[in-house]
Formats: C-alpha cells, structure tokens, sequence
C-alpha cells in the first residue's frame, strides 16, 4: 500500500514538474511578436473589408422588406423575393439545394436596372476567431458571387463584403441557430 503511495506521488511530480516546465521555456517575445502580427494581419483585413456602401444600403432598406430567410424587392414594378445562401459549419461551397436557390435568385435579378448594384454579404456563426471567420464569411459572399455569375449575373454589377460573425440575425446557443447565422444576404443598391 505503501508503494502505490510512493508512486502517485511520484507520477503526480513528474506530471506538475512537466507541465511547469513547458510554461518556462516559451519565449515571452516571440508570442508577444506573434500576437502583434496577428493584431496586424487582423486589421489589415478590416481595412480591406468595402464599407463603402453601408450608407447606400440603409437608403436602399427602405425599399425592401425583410423576411426571416432574405429580403423582398421591388424589381421592375414587381415584388420579388430574394432568398439567403445558407452554407454547412465551416463551409463556403453551396450544395446542391443551395445552387438551385441561387439560380433561382439569379432568374430574379436578371431584371435589375443596368446601375443598381448587388452586394453580397458573407456571414458566419459565432466558431472560429474573428480573422478566420471574415476569411470565411469573404468565401461565402464570393461562392455566392459566382454562382450567380454563372447563371448570367454582370460581374461587374456585384461587390463582396464579409461581417464574419459581427452580423448574427440569431443569438440562442444552438444548432438551428448557428445555421441560420451561417449565410450570403443579397442587397439591392441604387
């Protein structure tokens, strides 16, 4: 009985002894370097986010009406409903029920005026750190993007801008609702 005392607490010293001593070798200035390349990389990326058109687009709300799934716009005199991308957790492709929503919004906007613009807004649930999830969210807009280009939509006509996980239209923690914050929105811009 005694031995097995004696090796708990042998076990139990070189556990604690080890885990110190991976404490004591990081180098404070190298993580501290790494720490401020990454406050770096982070906001360089937040300046090469366009949010240029962000008053554009609270002139541009009123004229559309939101749904819980996209917005509904008034396209050549005629109301029409322009449904959100949804994508899989850390997914930017769309899968097959997602492409034909996308053909189904492209059939849409394909009667846009020649200047309105299309803003694709790529957005991500609440996982991943902030860089990754502008990274993401950017993907999303663009997987969106070319879906559309593809059924015909003017390249030129889009722009792109990720909110990575700043944008949530659900706060609850759970499945259904990190799905819903997991989307491409389409805004009509005049």
């Amino acid at each position: 009985m005694k031995k097995i005392g004696i090796y708990s607490f042998l076990v139990a010293a070189v556990l604690f002894t080890g885990c110190s001593q991976k404490n004591v070798e990081m180098d404070g200035s190298s993580a501290t370097e790494q720490n401020q390349s990454t406050v770096n990389n982070s906001e360089s990326s937040l300046d090469s986010i366009d949010n240029s058109n962000v008053q554009e687009d609270t002139v541009n709300d009123t004229l559309a009406q939101k749904a819980e799934n996209g917005y509904y716009y008034m396209i050549n005199g005629k109301k029409v409903f322009i449904e959100n991308i949804y994508f899989g957790f850390d997914k930017y492709k769309l899968n097959s029920e997602m492409i034909e929503k996308t053909k189904d919004n492209a059939k849409k906007l394909a009667d846009i005026k020649p200047t309105t613009k299309i803003k694709i807004e790529g957005n991500c649930d609440e996982w991943g750190t902030d860089e990754y999830n502008y990274a993401l969210g950017l993907k999303r807009a663009k997987a969106t993007k070319d879906a559309l280009v593809s059924e015909g939509i003017n390249a030129d006509s889009i722009s792109l801008v990720s909110f990575g996980e700043s944008n949530p239209v659900c706060t609850e923690k759970n499945k259904n609702c990190w799905q819903k914050n997991r989307r491409a929105e389409h805004k009509l811009l005049p």
